[in-house]
This record gives C-alpha cells, sequence and structure tokens, in this order.
C-alpha cells in the first residue's frame, strides 16, 4: 500500500522546517508528510541543544562549543553518543564524520553529517550574517531576493545585539574600534558589529538559539492535523514514473520493514551530501549531480584579549548565565571581490583565560574537479551509494587563504598578542558549510541540478532544497542563504499543489 500525501518533505532540518512552514501557511488545507531518518537527541523534537535543559547534551554543546572550534564539536559530538568503534547504530544521534559511515573522504576529512531529528538545526552556532555581492546569485531578482531574505530573518529569527540583553559588557565598543580599524570597510553598513545570530536574547538566561522547532512548532509537536513526521525510516529511493517522482520507498532502521509514500510534489532537503546520493540512489543522475562541490576556507584562531589596552582589567570581564558559552558574538563581513572573506569572532572566557576566537572564512573557487564520485557497487553503512570526495584548493585559492590570513593577523593584533600556535587551517569540510553539489542555476546546461525555482530539471513534482542548492562561493555562514532559497523554493511548491 502507498500513503499518499499532497506534499512529502525528506529531511527535518532548517531548510526541510522553513519549506513545511511556508507551504502549510500558503496551503493550509495540504496534507505534509516529512520523513526523518534520525531521532530525538534531546527529549523535545527540534530544539536546539542549548535549550536542552540540564540535559548531557547541553552540557557537551556548552563544553565543546567553548573552545569555539566547530572542528572540536564535530569531533566531541561523536562521543555524545557514547560510541566506540564500529558499534554505530540506526538508533545513534548525533553528529558523525561522514567518513564514520564507510565513505571516502581523505580529500574532504573535516565533512560531518547529523543524525538526528531537526538535523544541524539543532547543533548550530546560530550565525546569520547574509551574503553580500558575488555571493547573491545574479539570476534571481535583487528585490526577490531582499525581499525573501526578510522572511527567511523572519523565520530564523536573525537578531543584532548582545547576545544577553540585560548583561553590560564593556568591551563590546573597544573591540568594534580596533577590528574597524584593522579590518576597513568602505561600506559603513559592512564594518565589524555584532554577528546576526538566529535566536532571541533573554534578560539573565543564555541567547535562545533558534531550532528547527523554532521554525516550524506544529511540526514537531502534532498540533496541526494534517503535517505528519516519521522518524527512524530512511528514503532509499525515489520511484519515477516519467517526468515525475511516483513514490518514495523508505526502509524503517530498526526493523527494516519497507513502506512506500507518494507526494503530489516531493522535496529533498536531506544535506549536502545525502541528497545527491538519494538521487542517484535513485537513477536521477544529471551532470552536475555532486559536482561543483565548493567549500570556503576556514582559517582559525584566538587570541588572548588584552584589557590594558582599551582601559579595563580583568574584573571588567562579564559573566554570562549559565549554559550560555559566550561572552559575545561579533562579525567582520565581508567586502565583495576587494576582499572576499568574513570573520566570526566568539568573545569567551575558558580555562581561566578571556579570549577572542578570529575565525576566518574565505571563498574558494567553484570547479567540476571538486566533486562527490557515487559507486555502483560500494554502499555505506545504511546501504546507499558509497562516496569519494575529490577535493583540493587551486592555486587561486592558496592565494586567497594567504591574503585571508593576513587580515586575520591584522584583525588579532589590534586585540591582543597572536601567536603562531594560535593560528591554524582547518581541514577542507570542518565548516560544515559545504555547497554546490545540487546547485541552482538559470539554464539547463549540464552545470546545474534545479533550476530558480528549486525544481530537478526535467522533473514536473520534484524539488530540492538546503545547502547543496546555493550556487555562489559564499564567504558568510551558509544557513541564512539556504533558508532564503528555500522561501522561494517553497513559494515554487505551494504553486505546484
Amino acid at each position: 500500500m502507498t500513503e499518499q500525501y499532497d506534499l512529502v518533505i525528506v529531511g527535518t532540518g532548517p531548510a526541510g522546517a522553513v519549506i513545511a512552514r511556508q507551504v502549510h501557511e500558503q496551503n493550509p488545507d495540504a496534507t505534509i508528510l516529512v520523513l526523518e531518518a534520525g531521532s530525538d537527541i534531546t527529549g523535545v523534537a527540534g530544539e536546539h541543544l542549548v535549550e536542552a535543559d540540564e540535559s548531557a547534551m547541553n552540557a557537551s554543546y556548552d563544553d565543546l562549543m567553548r573552545r569555539a572550534r566547530q572542528i572540536e564539536y564535530v569531533k566531541g559530538a561523536v562521543s555524545m553518543t557514547e560510541i566506540e568503534g564500529d558499534g554505530w547504530t540506526p538508533e545513534s544521534t548525533g553528529v558523525f564524520p561522514a567518513a564514520f559511515f564507510g565513505h571516502n573522504f581523505a580529500a574532504f576529512p573535516g565533512a560531518s553529517v547529523a543524525w538526528n531529528i531537526g538535523g544541524m538545526g539543532v547543533h548550530w552556532t546560530a550565525a546569520t550574517p547574509w551574503p553580500y555581492a558575488e555571493e547573491i546569485p545574479d539570476f534571481i531578482d535583487r528585490a526577490e531576493w531582499d525581499a525573501d531574505q526578510e522572511v527567511a530573518r523572519g523565520l530564523l529569527r536573525s537578531y543584532v545585539g548582545p547576545l544577553v540583553a540585560d548583561m553590560d559588557n564593556p568591551f563590546t565598543e573597544p573591540i568594534f574600534a580596533a577590528l574597524r580599524e584593522a579590518v576597513p570597510s568602505p561600506d559603513p553598513e559592512r564594518q565589524a558589529g555584532y554577528m546576526p545570530m538566529g535566536g532571541v536574547a533573554r534578560a539573565g538566561a543564555p541567547f535562545a538559539r533558534t531550532g528547527p522547532r523554532d521554525i516550524a512548532p506544529f511540526l514537531f509537536d502534532g498540533s496541526a492535523a494534517n503535517v505528519t513526521l516519521r522518524t527512524g525510516v530512511l528514503v532509499t529511493r525515489l520511484e519515477q514514473d516519467g517526468d515525475r517522482v511516483s513514490a518514495l520507498v523508505t526502509r524503517d532502521l530498526v526493523t527494516g520493514e519497507e513502506a512506500r509514500y507518494a507526494g503530489r510534489v516531493v522535496v529533498v532537503a536531506a544535506d549536502a551530501l545525502r541528497t545527491p546520493q538519494l538521487l542517484w540512489a535513485s537513477g536521477i543522475r544529471p551532470e552536475a549531480l555532486g559536482v561543483r562541490l565548493n567549500e570556503h576556507a576556514t582559517i582559525d584562531g584566538e587570541v588572548e584579549i588584552d584589557a590594558a589596552r582599551f582601559g579595563l582589567t580583568a574584573a571588567d570581564i562579564p559573566v554570562p548565565p549559565n549554559g550560555e558559552p559566550f561572552i559575545g558574538s561579533y562579525w567582520s563581513p565581508s567586502i565583495g571581490a576587494e576582499r572576499p572573506a568574513h570573520g566570526q569572532l566568539m568573545e569567551r572566557e575558558f580555562d581561566g583565560r578571556h579570549l577572542l576566537s578570529v575565525g576566518w572564512y574565505c571563498a574558494t573557487e567553484i570547479r567540476p574537479e571538486n566533486r562527490i564520485e557515487f559507486s555502483d557497487e560500494l554502499v555505506d553503512s545504511v546501504g546507499m551509494p558509497h562516496m569519494t570526495v575529490h577535493f583540493s584548493y587551486s592555486d587561486a585559492d592558496l592565494a586567497e587563504i594567504r591574503r585571508t590570513q593576513a587580515v586575520q593577523l591584522a584583525a588579532a593584533n589590534a586585540i591582543g598578542v597572536f601567536p603562531d600556535e594560535e593560528r591554524e587551517i582547518q581541514p577542507p569540510g570542518a565548516s560544515l558549510h559545504y555547497t554546490g553539489t545540487v546547485r541552482m542555476g538559470a539554464d539547463d546546461d549540464g552545470e546545474s541540478v534545479v533550476d530558480t525555482d528549486g525544481r530537478v530539471w526535467g522533473f514536473g513534482n520534484l524539488f530540492l532544497a538546503g545547502n547543496g542548492v546555493i550556487p555562489t562561493a559564499l564567504t558568510c555562514n551558509s544557513t541564512l542563504t539556504a533558508a532564503v532559497l528555500s522561501v522561494r523554493i517553497a513559494r515554487a511548491v505551494s504553486a505546484a499543489l
């Protein structure tokens, strides 16, 4: 038997939640099914880990994020599941290196996947900087983009200001002034300032980071009668009838039982790795599938804040409320081709030291050589096509990395003394902001997988969403950009219904 729905969405991360929210509001009578392979990680499905009440996950998140290094969070997140060796099971939850599933990610070793309800949306730092200049697709009308970006910012609850509403921090303005002098911008709106963050600043409480549950609460709490969430089921194949997806075949990861679902419209929002993997497994193999994998280079570091140069002392360092890992979250925006790099700077106190993490992302070239190779013979831990990633930096990328290191050095030295041992280029994949594997394009020219509405070329009812759809080389964190495109895609899905 095949269950019938108006819309079937694969994935409960931010993109899937945005699609569900927008389509439900625009088509309130539509029946929606959302499928998720993972299970609950906190006890409240879809909530951000910072909001997990006194749980071990909250403690783990707090400890790892205090280190303010994405790669350490990814490595540490595996330990959250108490997995040892090859003991991974489908019931496990958390963030896992992609190689843990048996894939060959030697060239992209930092890459990881979320295996839980809410996807990466329960783990993310919640940074929501917006794209600029070349980061915005030139084939989308700018007025439409700006309008959709405002909707996306609302859905992610993007906020600019102190993380804790009533916490006075005398270091903030001196840090801004130092950064603006060291990393100047000709555009007053692109100067160093607060990092836009997805969530709600509260008095005397940790910043309430946005999780997928905050985007589409009805999806996770069961309050909408015509919206259904099924978890612990892996979509293994999309069956086709001509130019339409006729059914989704799933496998229960505990019982092994297969089931079939049909949707008048289907949206796959798995992630930038598993969305193209599912298409490949289904025999949907456009020339651009998995090709032009892109990720901004990640240049990490931290500097001890020199209070004396700002006329302050250690007694002036504010103490954030219990459960909030950061004192402040700041941003040094990119300014386009002149400086295609952006800084994410997190103020914190750790091991008795007052630190500013000075992480910088710089754009890298979009090249077909950087791609995912899928196998027709080998499979991963859950029986899906084995992936081998081919990824390297071009000479132009290496030059841009060196240029960005100079920017980072100038910024850090404006705050304190930046030791060599505190500077590090992270391994490819470590940012978790990889894009382009099912990229959007204006023409079916073999260089894109979906059209400007997110519809797969040659299909009438199959749409894709998420980071993989992003067609441009980003400097900024990718979540807001993916959400902007998801708002656009949801509008096309609603029209198709």
